[in-house]
């Protein structure tokens, strides 16, 4: 028998401090005190030194209205697009290679490119790791955004589709970050011509159902030898 989720409580309803029991009410309300959060967050970026520890209180910040295992490392097993996530046992482990990448491996501050190729390298690793119970993708993307921002680059969200791109960070699992990278790199400017707002302005925009069919395609053209994810063959 399947030991039961400790973050789930008897409903069947992840645990929360609302006291909500329906699924649907408690994503409406995460959704709504996220995205506030989020604002705070553009206005005023949690300090760090994109390590796990700044990763862990953007988490923390985010959801802390709704969990009280915000911020806090996940003891089961999860997944996504089919794909299984990192063991709790090895998430020690996993976290401290990416986060040494990170640090090893900084986004360059004068070319877009070489600076969305590397952040869509580092994104793409943490996905597979994905840290916490829940709230991991919005919680690394005001993470990258801010690792954007810090590079002298900012992202248009608004012109990057969050159900793709959440498919193509799973890519990673091939080998194949250039899918995020190729989805980030059109929407990528100096940091100077882009005001703040666009990434809360876009929260709540991702289908998971169509993610999937998205990652399915990503699969099928990988498959057949494509090389570029807009389809040419290299």
């Amino acid at each position: 028998m399947a030991s039961r989720d400790p973050y789930r409580e008897p409903s069947g309803v992840l645990r929360n401090l609302l006291g909500v029991t329906d699924p649907a009410v408690l994503a409406e309300y995460e959704r709504d005190l996220a995205f506030f959060r989020v604002v705070e967050l553009e206005l005023h970026p949690v300090d760090g030194c994109f390590d796990f520890a700044h990763l862990r209180a953007i988490h923390r910040y985010i959801l802390q209205d709704i969990y009280d295992w915000a911020g806090e490392l996940r003891t089961v097993d999860t997944r996504a697009l089919g794909i299984p996530h990192a063991r709790p046992q090895f998430l020690a482990d996993e976290l401290d290679r990416v986060f040494r990448r990170i640090a090893d491996d900084p986004p360059s501050t004068t070319e877009p490119d070489d600076a969305t190729d590397t952040i869509a390298s580092h994104w793409s690793e943490l996905t597979l790791v994905h840290p916490f119970r829940d709230g991991n993708s919005r919680t690394q993307r005001v993470f990258f955004d801010q690792m954007f921002r810090h590079a002298g680059w900012a992202v248009d969200w608004s012109d990057v589709d969050a159900t793709a791109a959440h498919a193509a960070r799973h890519m990673s699992v091939y080998g194949r970050p250039d899918y995020l990278a190729d989805l980030l790199r059109r929407a990528v400017h100096p940091a100077g011509d882009m005001a703040d707002g666009h990434l809360s302005a876009t929260l709540g925009s991702l289908s998971v159902v169509d993610a999937v069919e998205h990652f399915h395609a990503m699969r099928a053209h990988r498959a057949a030898g494509i090389t570029d994810p807009y389809g040419r063959r290299r």
